[in-house]
């Protein structure tokens, strides 16, 4: 695999990294967390919604408080993403990763570390001290990753249909 070519915030890059985004992470319910099911892209924490890209380009079009992050193999096409959401309490300033996703052919070539320190270097470059991110519970390669990547589990977050 040659070089990915990375991008931040390109709008001409919505559109496909939706398309993208539908497609990988559809086939994956084991990815669903409890962002997802705040965010609409699952009702039920276990299927994903059926417009799921749809859903996706109407998040990448409008970032808002929001950074994407795009890389394109040397053909053009997106093979991997991630967004970065700005956070802030009264007391700090933070930044959540809500998603990332690397082509299923790619993974294990480094990609996915890549993605991971571009990120860190924008989140660094604004002063921000505390990244966090989640990860379904059936994610387990991710959750490996993650931690090879230095991250660690600080909670376990419930939740309840009513």
């Amino acid at each position: 695999m040659s070089t990915l070519e990375y991008s931040w915030n390109n709008p001409a890059d919505a559109a496909d990294a939706a398309a993208f985004a539908g497609r990988i992470i559809a086939q994956a319910p084991e990815y669903i967390s409890h962002g997802e099911i705040q965010t609409g892209l699952s009702d039920d924490g276990k299927n994903w919604v059926p417009d799921l890209a749809e859903r996706y380009a109407q998040d990448f079009a409008d970032l808002r408080d929001r950074d994407l992050l795009v890389g394109r193999a040397s053909d053009g096409r997106v093979v991997a993403f991630l967004i970065i959401a700005w956070e802030e309490s009264p007391r700090r300033k933070f930044a959540v990763i809500e998603d990332m996703a690397v082509d299923p052919e790619l993974r294990s070539q480094g990609i996915g570390a890549q993605l991971l320190a571009l990120a860190e270097e924008r989140i660094g470059a604004r002063g921000i001290e505390w990244v966090f991110l989640e990860s379904g519970l059936g994610n387990e390669h991710a959750h490996r990753f993650f931690e090879r990547a230095g991250f660690h589990m600080t909670s376990h977050v419930f939740a309840r249909q009513l």
